[in-house]
């Protein structure tokens, strides 16, 4: 993967296509942010470089990424049906992370077969156990889950098989 940081949009949009392919939405916006903290997570530990260049927030549901809460909390629990835009020119349109970047598609696709099955609710609890990022976080009272402590726990769970 290049050492540039992908748009927070684009990824979320990626796991959305691959989503909607089957004519079927069932991504709801809780598990849309843990499936880019997954992301994130192992590409931080494989990469040793952030996926995206916002900050994961310790919420009482797990990591939350706050613009991606905001761009898809219309949907509620149930599933996104729509992708995220971005201006381009004096039109909105959606973007995905390029064919073309494998470093990218090789984490998403070892994160959609790892975890792609899993409700949120699943994910969620995933995400909260002892010794998490998340939990770690809480626990200090800090407002934002740093990288590094990601990367770190990422690369356990590598070193464990996970």
């Amino acid at each position: 993967m290049n050492s540039m940081t992908l748009p927070l949009k684009s990824v979320a949009n990626s796991f959305l296509q691959a989503d909607f392919r089957d004519g079927f939405a069932s991504i709801s916006p809780m598990k849309i942010q843990k499936l880019v903290y997954l992301a994130h997570g192992w590409n931080l530990a494989i990469n040793d470089e952030p996926l995206i260049s916002e900050k994961f927030e310790a919420w009482p549901y797990g990591p939350v990424e706050e613009e991606l809460y905001h761009i898809f909390k219309q949907y509620g629990n149930g599933p996104i049906r729509d992708y995220a835009k971005s201006w381009a020119g004096n039109e909105e349109k959606a973007f995905v992370v390029s064919d073309a970047n494998s470093g990218f598609y090789d984490i998403f696709n070892r994160v959609m077969q790892k975890y792609g099955h899993f409700t949120a609710l699943q994910l969620s609890a995933l995400t909260h156990q002892p010794g998490t990022p998340w939990s770690e976080t809480r626990a200090n009272g800090w407002p934002e889950i740093p990288d590094d402590m990601i990367r770190d726990h990422f690369r356990e769970l590598a070193a464990h098989g996970g």
